[in-house]
């Protein structure tokens, strides 16, 4: 078995852990119970070819995919459009039938490891059935009775207004970064079988970011020579000390450029960078923006992840 196909072997089992996990299962019951949209998790390499058993909150949606064989046509070509706009941000999009889903990043350091996608809702009232619609509904090969019952689904399909959906979405914005928090755990944990000495760098690695952190430092916590600690850290963690330490720092710094009123310069200082120029560097680096404008960012994506009308 070569590298890739065990990275992808341990990339399902952790998929299928957060998935399962009791702290996703519960907050998406509690969401699609307060706000009747549907919520699924889907791997970031999962090419949307078919619905691969996602929840459909909504019944004209789910009926529809039924009656095209398993899955629509439409939906599968709107869902591979959503992903092809992603890279670190939340999108949205209006499918053929009029209907807003999103789709918001979980996300491993510089990796985007899966995605959270909502249920299918309107922001309007249905009002006419778009053309293309329609046209959907004369190539299924359906009884006219199911055709009649799909085109009513549709007339009564979930509303909400869109101050609902863009909290809703901001809701689970919030949310995923506490998924990507167990993400982290459970990768941790696939990789329990790293040396004890990486392990016990990466604790004090994690302990001490606001500090100033060395390769001679690490390696006489741990009880090795330098040398060797370089080596075997290299080999098991797959990049050096100072790129995991930068890494890590840059993933603290996110989240406390989240909070408007952290200047940028105090957070880089904050979080072990001794320069703003070298926290500038690596915060373009791994995120692929300034500091600044990854702020601006995601500022942004909370007021204007909603399309217009």
């Amino acid at each position: 078995m070569n590298i890739e196909e065990t990275r992808t072997l341990a990339d399902e089992r952790i998929f299928a852990k957060l998935n399962d996990s009791p702290f996703f299962q519960t907050y998406r019951k509690a969401f699609m119970d307060a706000t009747g949209m549907g919520l699924s998790i889907i791997p970031a390499d999962d090419d949307v070819q078919s619905d691969g058993g996602l929840f459909h909150q909504s019944e004209f949606c789910a009926k529809l995919n039924m009656n095209a064989g398993g899955s629509c046509a439409q939906c599968q070509h709107h869902r591979r459009m959503l992903k092809r706009e992603l890279s670190d941000r939340i999108v949205t999009k209006t499918c053929f039938a009029g209907m807003r889903e999103s789709l918001i990043p979980i996300r491993s350091g510089d990796r985007t490891f899966a995605y959270l996608i909502t249920g299918e809702v309107f922001t309007t009232e249905p009002g006419q059935m778009p053309e293309v619609l329609r046209e959907s509904f004369d190539e299924l090969p359906v009884e006219a009775g199911e055709r009649k019952e799909l085109k009513e689904l549709w007339q009564v399909g979930r509303v909400m207004t869109k101050a609902q959906y863009e909290g809703t979405i901001t809701l689970l914005a919030a949310f995923a970064l506490q998924v990507s928090e167990l993400l982290n755990r459970l990768l941790i944990e696939e990789n329990n079988a790293e040396p004890e000495v990486v392990m016990k760098a990466k604790r004090y690695v994690n302990a001490h970011l606001e500090d100033k952190i060395s390769l001679e430092s690490v390696a006489r916590h741990v009880g090795v020579s330098p040398y060797y600690f370089c080596k075997i850290f290299k080999q098991s963690a797959g990049m050096t000390l100072t790129e995991f330490v930068n890494r890590r720092r840059i993933e603290w710094a996110k989240r406390r450029l989240l909070n408007p009123q952290e200047r940028v310069t105090e957070v880089a200082f904050d979080v072990g960078f001794q320069s703003i120029s070298q926290f500038n560097r690596s915060f373009l680096k791994y995120v692929g923006q300034s500091p600044t404008r990854f702020r601006d960012h995601q500022a942004r994506a909370k007021l204007t992840n909603i399309p217009a009308a």
